[in-house]
């Protein structure tokens, strides 16, 4: 199991250091045009292999975690050890259904397009609902263990779970609005892999951070929030995006001839 455990670490690292990569050409591109649309699948289904990658190794180590830590094996305090570890890893099993839910939303808004009963589905729904419901357990956990970093995320996973639901759901939405549900999407799917790589890649440089490491695992959260108001800002009005329609508000009679 550790060498599974292992070489899933190094598939993973290429995957996420390939993603960290492409998120950025679909970013710069114009929307519909062929880069856009080859580098956002690459992207895609990069990110899909980083999620998997990540939940199956979360998944080994929170089931065995002596086994794949066997240096603290032996240590007098192992079992006190082995739930540290498992806090640890299961937050990175929350991340990789955050870029999983992101990602797979971002593909399926533009795939669908107006036609959104193909996503309210249980196969296409549950995923969004763990992590929404997730969120609140990551919140009520770091409350109780005093971690910042799980209120943080389990506060943005309810927040992200949330809208997705809503926009899944909606009786009433503005034409076009699948484009700014893309965009956030992506931009999300986004957070989860550079917070991922901060998480593993750049772990001795957090560390070293002192109390400054907290700014590092939130600032990709907050940077891609910005990045997300100015695209969407941006291509609404390009696309021309209707406002989302309240349920009373009656639609608008064109009278041109």
């Amino acid at each position: 199991m550790t060498y599974l455990h292992s070489f899933l670490f190094i598939a993973h690292i290429l995957l996420g250091s390939a993603a960290l990569l492409l998120f950025w050409v679909p970013m710069y591109t114009a929307k519909g045009q062929l880069n856009h649309k080859k580098f956002g699948r690459w992207y895609k289904n990069t990110m899909y292999g980083v999620a998997a990658t990540g939940a199956i190794m979360a998944i080994i180590v929170l089931a065995i975690p002596l086994v794949i830590k066997h240096q603290y094996a032996n240590h007098e305090n192992a079992q006190a050890i082995a739930t540290n570890i498992r806090f640890f890893w299961v937050f990175l099993l929350y991340l990789a259904l955050l870029s999983f839910t992101t990602t797979k939303h971002g593909e399926w808004v533009l795939k669908v397009k107006e036609r959104r009963e193909h996503l309210r589905t249980w196969q296409y729904v549950t995923p969004l609902v763990l992590l929404f419901v997730g969120g609140f357990a990551f919140i009520g956990m770091g409350l109780l263990r005093g971690q910042t970093l799980h209120t943080v995320f389990g506060i943005l996973g309810v927040l992200v779970g949330f809208s997705m639901l809503r926009y899944v759901f909606a009786k009433h939405l503005g034409a076009r609005q699948y484009i700014l549900e893309h965009i956030g999407s992506m931009i999300g799917s986004g957070i989860g892999a550079y917070t991922a790589f901060v998480a593993f890649g750049g772990r001795q440089l957090i560390e070293s951070a002192g109390q400054y490491q907290l700014l590092l695992w939130i600032a990709p959260g907050v940077i891609g929030s910005i990045l997300s108001y100015i695209l969407c800002k941006k291509y609404g009005k390009v696309f021309k995006v209707e406002a989302t329609k309240s349920a009373k508000q009656k639609p608008s009679v064109n009278t041109a001839v």
